[in-house]
């Protein structure tokens, strides 16, 4: 696994920084926002940058140190495998937002001949498979915020199809722009607090929206016949998933939570898992005032009576919400619940919503033995997408 975000710039500093419940978010600079607002948002460090990756999009950037530290921690350099039974699956739901923002005000008269790879969206599964290298398919799967889940699921079909062995899936975005804050202000999602690391507040009463983060999640996904060929650890397995479109509306989801329902349903069907064998639940849990209870409905619908006992939570106050990344991330820190037995608590969320009938954590408990974890994600135009994980 790798990872990059404003809540650590690898998996262990990310997994410190959920447990400690600490919030790096903050005041963006009045550049990035409308006149006279005040955003909150959860910028990454700034990516240390190679030769391919220095005038490329902040997206790709990012999504290459995640991409490199997963790469190298499954051994792919001293490992390796035929570059033509790699795959790179990349999930975006903006893609190279800054790069084209950036070409337009310089004038497109003046657009460098770069500017034609770089503004496309296939430049981060491009760039990928230039750096690794990696030979097999490479995609961009744009699914709004189930980008990074959906990039996951479709590596898994294709080494299920036997297309590749191993595949680098997960999902970026850079979103921390003009352009793309004020659509999601007129949009009426972002979230207003007096501090910026209260802003985010999953399943609150008291929620109001969002905050905006910045990052990349990857996973090396792979067949066990190759992982026991090349002798590396397998940290987790990945035993069932489902996608979606609810076909309601452009942005928000269905209050009662049906079609997000059956997807989570359909994903445990696959896994053979039950709701009461569920261990961990990775929330969506955006903090906006339709979509958590939306969320809470559904899993209501598809766990049962489990739905008020199974440990829930979201992190998004830690991570912020990273968009087409966020569901990678998200997988990264379900992976981590289940080796640790650690379940990371909600931030901010002081006052549960009383139609919230889940069994959500404010804060960290364990370690515990945990047989399955679940994550779920959703997004504009009703993508949906849940991704069941259990211990190797």
């Amino acid at each position: 696994m790798g990872a990059f975000c404003g809540a650590g710039t690898d998996v262990d500093e990310l997994w410190k920084t959920v447990l400690l419940g600490e919030s790096p978010s903050n005041w963006l600079p009045e550049e990035l926002c409308p006149a006279g607002l005040k955003v909150a948002g959860c910028r990454a460090p700034n990516p240390p940058l190679t030769r391919l990756t220095r005038k490329m999009d902040r997206s790709a950037q990012l999504a290459h140190v995640a991409g490199q530290e997963a790469w190298s921690v499954a051994r792919l350099d001293t490992q390796p495998v035929a570059p033509d039974r790699i795959g790179i699956f990349v999930g975006t739901s903006r893609g190279a937002v800054g790069k084209l923002a950036e070409t337009v005000a310089d004038g497109c008269e003046r657009a460098k001949p770069s500017d034609a790879a770089y503004c496309s969206l296939a430049n981060v599964s491009g760039m990928l498979s230039l750096a690794f290298p990696a030979h097999g398919p490479a995609l961009t799967v744009s699914a709004t915020c189930a980008s990074g889940a959906s990039a996951i699921a479709l590596a898994a079909q294709q080494i299920l199809l036997g297309t590749v062995d191993v595949a680098i899936a997960g999902g970026t975005e850079a979103p921390l722009n003009p352009m793309v804050i004020a659509q999601l202000h007129a949009a009426g999602i972002l979230g207003q607090e007096v501090a910026p690391r209260l802003t985010c507040k999953p399943f609150d009463a008291a929620r109001n929206g969002i905050v905006l983060g910045e990052g990349a999640g990857f996973l090396v996904l792979e067949s066990l016949a190759s992982a026991q060929r090349r002798g590396v650890t397998v940290l987790a397995c990945l035993i069932g998933w489902a996608l979606a479109a609810e076909g309601g509306e452009r942005v928000g989801m269905d209050r009662t939570g049906a079609s997000l329902s059956r997807v989570i349903t359909e994903a445990l069907a696959m896994a053979g898992v039950v709701p009461a064998q569920l261990g961990y639940i990775n929330a969506h849990g955006t903090g906006t005032v339709l979509n958590d209870i939306a969320e809470a409905n559904a899993l209501q619908l598809a766990l049962g009576e489990a739905a008020s006992r199974v440990p829930c939570s979201s992190t998004k106050a830690v991570t912020g919400h990273c968009l087409g990344a966020s569901a990678a991330l998200e997988a990264v820190i379900s992976i981590r619940a289940i080796q640790s037995g650690h379940l990371p608590g909600t931030v901010n969320c002081q006052n549960l919503d009383p139609e919230v009938k889940l069994n959500l954590l404010r804060a960290n408990t364990g370690p515990t033995a945990v047989e399955s974890a679940l994550s779920v994600s959703a997004g504009f135009w009703g993508n949906q997408a849940a991704l069941v994980f259990q211990p190797a």
